[in-house]
């Protein structure tokens, strides 16, 4: 049905369209009317709810605890900053050795993204099981923030992760990444307000999350497993993180399609009326490979359901 509801991002209130979406991840089936812009895309909750704690229970994903502070062997470490080494493009034989037999650790760190010595951001980092694996792997100036934290957090390597959200930071920082968490944000634009204050001269922004007007949403509509209701109040397109990006002063420098098997397995299952789980069993072992073929050839045409955003001071 079509609304003329303002759209949050661009304002445009003329031909959106109202979806109503259930909670599906924890089978609450709690109903949600998302708006959907007809002219920047972008997918959001028209009411967040006054308390979405419950939607955030203590086994939540991003919430399960990392062995915080535990000793990695030298040699290891070694073999681990190594192998990035080599995937930055860095001079490294052992780093070249490795690769033969591991992948890259983190798909998503470009070469000349980030320096192992940067002081490094990661906002909404839950239990910070991202930067404590890149600690593992060579970085040393590390810290997380997450209001949803029971207490701040610190390893005797120097880590922090600590209970604060993104206003209260003051510090200025080379890197600041966000991993899906930005679409869990209620005020996107002011965030990256924020986090241009964040940033040094050269720094560089880094915003992965799930993109509405892709082939996953098109096809499975309310079913579509990234759209999380209510804990995605936004689900963004190029379109809507561009202009996001302008009102911010910040440039988008380049986009990358990450999306995976998960797509379709999981929303396959929603449309069966299942509850999440990591459970792929009732998908036979060619339906599963269908499902990464497809997600590859989707990321390679710049359709796939999920995207990373990397920005940069204007």
């Amino acid at each position: 049905m079509e609304k003329e509801i303002a759209c949050k991002i661009c304002g445009n209130s003329q031909n959106n369209r109202v979806h109503i979406a259930k909670e599906r991840l924890l089978n609450m089936k709690d109903e949600f009317l998302y708006l959907e812009c007809s002219n920047c895309y972008c997918l959001q909750i028209i009411e967040t709810p006054a308390d979405l704690s419950k939607y955030y229970p203590s086994a939540y994903y991003s919430f399960q605890k990392p062995v915080f502070g535990l000793k990695l062997n030298p040699f290891v470490y070694l073999l681990k900053k190594s192998l990035l080494r080599h995937y930055l493009k860095k001079f490294d034989p052992i780093g070249a050795l490795v690769a033969l037999f591991l992948p890259h650790p983190f798909q998503w760190m470009r070469p000349g993204l980030v320096e192992f010595n940067d002081a490094i951001l990661d906002i909404g980092c839950g239990s910070g099981r991202i930067i404590q694996s890149m600690q593992r792997s060579g970085f040393k100036n590390l810290t997380g923030i997450d209001p949803f934290l029971e207490k701040d957090l610190q390893n005797s390597a120097g880590m922090k992760i600590l209970k604060k959200d993104v206003f209260e930071m003051s510090d200025q920082y080379d890197f600041v990444m966000i991993h899906h968490a930005f679409e869990h944000m209620d005020q996107p634009e002011k965030v990256l307000g924020k986090v241009k204050d964040l940033l040094k001269p050269k720094g560089k922004l880094l915003i992965r999350i799930p993109v509405a007007n892709s082939h996953a949403w098109r096809k499975y509509r309310t079913h579509w497993f990234a759209l999380d209701a209510p804990r995605h109040l936004f689900l963004h397109t190029t379109h809507s993180i561009q202009l996001l990006a302008d009102k911010a002063g910040l440039k988008i420098d380049r986009i990358d399609y990450d999306s995976s098997y998960v797509q379709f397995a999981s929303s396959e299952k929603y449309l069966r009326n299942f509850p999440y789980s990591g459970d792929f069993s009732m998908f036979s072992r060619e339906q599963m490979k269908n499902f990464s073929k497809e997600a590859k050839r989707l990321n390679e045409i710049g359709d796939g359901d999920c995207a990373c955003f990397y920005l940069s001071l204007r």
